[in-house]
């Protein structure tokens, strides 16, 4: 398996005007979380859990990076979908044809600028499932 450089991570969002954004050049973390629920349906007297398979799946992207308010950038685009729905695409290697690609309808749930005297401002937001699923494909 090859290995890669998180440097070449794409981030497309689509803006409230449905236009996909790329918010890769001011983004310097990103957590692609997935899981699947599992419910235990253990009774008594049983020795070890037992979990019944095939729950429900879910999903979260979390961004994080350097917060512009210039028109057309990170705050204009995150606080215009923020509770909206929106199309998230993610590529940890990057969007070069062929290179893994997760894509899906999801809800800005959380959007949040931080800012300390000694740093610079930046931003977070938190992307979840809204409906569907996901789909893993490669850029083309």
């Amino acid at each position: 398996m090859a290995k890669i450089s998180a440097r070449n991570v794409s981030l497309g969002i689509d803006d409230s005007a449905a236009a996909c954004q790329s918010i890769s050049g001011r983004s310097n973390t990103a957590t692609m979380s997935f899981s699947a629920e599992a419910p235990d349906v253990s009774a008594f007297g049983t020795t070890y859990r037992e979990r019944v398979p095939d729950g429900l799946k879910d999903w979260e992207l979390s961004v994080s990076g350097l917060w512009d308010g210039v028109a057309s950038q990170i705050d204009s685009i995150l606080f215009g979908i923020l509770g909206a729905s929106t199309r998230v695409a993610y590529g940890p290697a990057g969007s070069t044809s062929g290179c893994t690609k997760y894509e899906a309808s999801a809800v800005c749930n959380d959007y949040s600028v931080e800012g300390s005297v000694e740093g610079a401002v930046t931003f977070s937001a938190i992307f979840a499932a809204r409906s569907g699923s996901m789909t893993r494909t490669t850029w083309t």
